[in-house]
């Protein structure tokens, strides 16, 4: 395991050689949840998943397999991000999950408070604790906050038409987001903004598991 100060120094690294390009992913990031309620689903739905073919595109081979080699097993995390890229990839063009404001009144809070966590909550927190800029935790240019941003999206798609490709789709996300902040991100490098991230991971596991139980029902 690599130690918490060499961990950190690789983010910084990072940051410092794509600058200024996390400030434009952010840019973006906040755009497309803008799109997602201001445009019509179709269009929405386009955006948001081209977003995310070229955020995790980008965060498998920059981030991972360009600057990350000095990163523990950065090969396997290659993989999951650029899957995650060819998945929204294949996606884009079946039309098969359909992000939608929902309608419930929990459901509807709980998604536009997630969004608001992801989109501010991880940049508020990094500069409450006094960090650099050039250790900043970033949507859009980052695997957790832009994991995190994915999940929410994906909460929201539920009841999928295609459930292989939504399975397969959130397996790779919820394997981020769910195992990694317990195990490693919080307790070893004091990542705290990743409890936004397995905040979504938990909540979009529930909506997972209550909308199957209920198409369960409907097809008994």
């Amino acid at each position: 395991m690599i130690a918490p100060n060499l961990w950190w120094q690789n983010l910084q690294n990072y940051n410092e050689a794509i600058f200024p390009a996390q400030i434009i992913f952010y840019v973006l990031a906040l755009a497309v949840v803008v799109i997602f309620f201001t445009q019509p689903e179709k269009t929405a739905n386009r955006i948001i998943k081209t977003f995310f073919v070229f955020t995790f595109g980008w965060i498998g081979i920059v981030f991972f397999a360009l600057k990350g080699q000095a990163l523990p097993a950065f090969q396997s995390q290659t993989f999951l991000f650029i899957t995650l890229a060819v998945l929204f990839a294949i996606d884009l063009f079946t039309d098969t999950t359909q992000f939608r404001l929902p309608s419930d009144g929990w459901q509807r809070t709980t998604t536009i408070i997630g969004l608001c966590l992801v989109m501010f909550g991880y940049p508020l927190i990094t500069a409450l604790m006094g960090r650099p800029f050039t250790r900043w935790i970033i949507p859009g240019s980052f695997p957790c906050p832009t994991t995190a941003l994915a999940l929410v999206f994906m909460a929201t798609a539920l009841p999928a038409k295609r459930r292989w490709l939504y399975l397969v789709t959130m397996f790779f996300l919820l394997l981020w987001a769910i195992p990694f902040p317990i195990m490693i991100q919080i307790p070893q490098f004091g990542v705290y903004e990743d409890a936004i991230m397995l905040t979504t991971g938990f909540y979009a596991l529930i909506m997972l598991v209550l909308n199957w139980k209920k198409s369960r029902k409907q097809t008994v």
